[in-house]
């Protein structure tokens, strides 16, 4: 394992708390999750004794809990509390929380094929994978406790877009020069590097998983970028939105590039309720999917036939895609309820050479293997209640109160439901996807319950585009 990665993994606590220290919590949470995403090593893992391996995902969320219900907490007093979550999300919460102990008591047979063979599932394994759960779950429930006003949920937005920005810069040196900062940096590269070509060029990655990741969490910067600019009609904001949807263009991703040519249009144009509905049948078809899949409502040839005559390369791959989910789904069902666990049971492996036959990854069909149709459901519709929960909230009209403020959950619901679309081809669920999507529950909510934004109205203060105090004044927290 390099050593500077660890040490960066093992350092970043340090860099949450002095972002606790000078910033006002919704800030510090927000930025201590986005940039330990954004530049702690890939692949490296700090393993405790009878504990889960922690990784990048995991200790930014952990480090940021820390500091919001335990070390800063007294400054809670001064900030209102968050609306209640009500029974459907804490049933949600609760059935996920469930389901890996529900797999573990449902798997205790060994599986032994040729010279594979996994081992049974045990209530130490369940316990881990429920650990794993909570730490990835962190991010969904600090954005509901401290992003649910109007507020909140616009400091989300531009946050994320500057974030993006400044990623930018390394990303384009990777476009010109090759995917080289990770090697550069921490000494290794964290994926197959044909896979950064495309197109005869690169496509970035710098500290991510795949170019893919990259090129959806641009995407979603840039709808972030479409909605502050609608609010806000200054040359710096069209310049910046403009710039980063030739971003987006360059990350080379067809999945990216057609869910901004969907999307951008509706924030830039259409009414909040309008794209809230939008993200509502889109986070829908993404649920139904597995089902839809066996229909003729989804016609899956004629789609490979579509991407064959667009680009033989990527006709071919979308057709390993589907013919990998067709058999992966075929196991799944053998154990339909729970799932078949861990350490790859869910796979299908060579029974001579012991070497992994089938590749998963879509999300959906991950979770489905792994968890069953019950664990797949509590996640998918934990994704989804915000959508619909805001949908629901919303005023209605042509020109509705707190026009801004809608614009902005308008395309917080769209940059969840793209992500949410996202996960049919890819594994792309991030603790950005947990955070945006707690923010907008919180708002939904909110609005629900009519309660009134302590944070006030942004549409009426000349300072709408600072959306927090630049600095809170330095606080000793440690």
């Amino acid at each position: 394992m390099p050593l500077l990665a660890l040490l960066v993994l093992l350092g970043w606590p340090l860099v949450v708390a002095v972002l606790f220290q000078r910033m006002e919590r919704p800030r510090a949470m927000v930025w201590s999750i986005l940039a330990g995403y954004l530049l702690l090593p890939q692949l490296v893992e700090i393993d405790l004794p009878a504990f889960p391996g922690l990784n990048k995902h995991m200790v930014p969320a952990l480090a940021a809990a820390v500091m919001v219900w335990f070390v800063t907490k007294d400054r809670a007093a001064d900030e209102p509390a968050p609306p209640p979550m009500g029974p459907w999300v804490a049933g949600l919460l609760a059935i996920s929380f469930a389901s890996p102990l529900l797999t573990a008591m449902t798997n205790p047979d060994p599986l032994v094929d040729g010279v594979n063979y996994r081992p049974a599932m045990s209530i130490s394994q369940g316990l881990g994978e429920l650990i794993v759960l909570v730490l990835q779950l962190l991010p969904f429930l600090m954005g509901y406790k401290l992003l649910w006003n109007a507020r909140g949920a616009e400091l989300w937005s531009r946050c994320l877009l500057l974030g993006v920005l400044c990623y930018s810069i390394p990303m384009l040196i990777e476009l010109r020069l090759s995917p080289q900062i990770n090697v550069w940096v921490y000494g290794y590269f964290q994926h197959d590097f044909i896979q950064t070509i495309r197109y005869g060029g690169y496509r970035p990655i710098v500290f991510l998983e795949h170019p893919l990741w990259v090129a959806l969490m641009t995407m979603t910067a840039f709808l972030a970028a479409i909605a502050i600019a609608r609010n806000h009609r200054t040359r710096r904001n069209l310049l910046i939105a403009a710039y980063l949807g030739c971003i987006v263009i360059l990350c080379k991703s067809a999945g990216a590039l057609l869910q901004a040519l969907m999307a951008a249009p509706l924030v830039a144009f259409a009414r909040p309720r309008t794209m809230v509905l939008a993200a509502a049948l889109v986070g829908t078809v993404a649920l139904a999917y597995p089902t839809l899949r066996t229909t003729s409502w989804m016609p899956l040839q004629g789609i490979v036939d579509l991407a064959l005559s667009i680009s033989p390369e990527r006709g071919r791959s979308l057709e390993f895609r589907l013919m990998n989910e067709e058999a992966l789904l075929a196991r799944a069902m053998e154990r339909p309820v729970f799932g078949w666990g861990g350490w790859g049971r869910s796979l299908f492996y060579d029974p001579y050479s012991g070497r992994l036959a089938s590749v998963p990854d879509g999300q959906w069909v991950i979770l489905i293997g792994a968890r069953g149709v019950f664990g797949y459901l509590a996640q998918f519709l934990l994704l989804l209640t915000p959508i619909f929960a805001l949908w629901r909230a919303m005023p209605g009209g042509r020109h509705p109160p707190r026009q801004k403020e809608m614009v902005i959950l308008g395309a917080v619901a769209l940059m969840l439901a793209m992500n949410l679309l996202d996960l049919i081809p890819n594994a792309t669920l991030t603790p950005l996807t947990w955070l945006t999507a707690g923010a907008l529950l919180g708002n939904a909510r909110r609005l629900r319950l009519g309660i009134r934004d302590p944070a006030g109205n942004p549409d009426d203060s000349p300072e709408s585009a600072r959306i927090l105090p630049k600095k809170a004044g330095l606080r000793t927290v440690l």
